[in-house]
């Protein structure tokens, strides 16, 4: 177990926590996260979904079949907009948006995925893995 990791929305209403280590944390270049993140990736702060901890407030959402064919609930603040994140029932993953981390160090993306939707303009951080998705 990792120490406790929290994170919210911009207005503060959405309060959340994880004691898990991250399965995975990697900048999503999908067509859905850049359009939820509105830049050319998504910082994605994967976790167990059991491990994932609402302390306050009660988060709206919205269903996407993304890309990849699965099912993602998008997780959001209804006060401020604030994406926080993505439930992977397929999967068994959150999906946490890790700019919305308390703490944003605790983001440390290893990977790229999705490249093959990346915008051409995008400026890949190619010390990064590949990984397909």
């Amino acid at each position: 177990m990792a120490a406790k990791v929290s994170g919210g929305c911009l207005c503060g209403e959405i309060r959340f926590e994880t004691t898990s280590e991250p399965a995975l944390q990697v900048l999503c270049h999908c067509t859905d996260c850049q359009t939820v993140s509105g830049a050319s990736a998504y910082s994605a702060y994967v976790v167990p979904t059991n491990a994932l901890t609402i302390l306050q407030g009660n988060p709206t959402s919205y269903e996407v079949r993304a890309d990849s064919g699965r099912t993602n609930r998008r997780r959001f603040c209804p006060n401020c907009g604030s994406r926080v994140w993505a439930e992977l029932d397929e999967m068994g993953f959150m999906s946490v948006n890790g700019l919305a981390l308390d703490d944003r160090k605790h983001f440390q993306p290893a990977a790229n995925l999705r490249l093959d939707s990346a915008p051409s303009w995008c400026q890949i951080d190619t010390t990064l893995e590949t990984m397909a998705g």
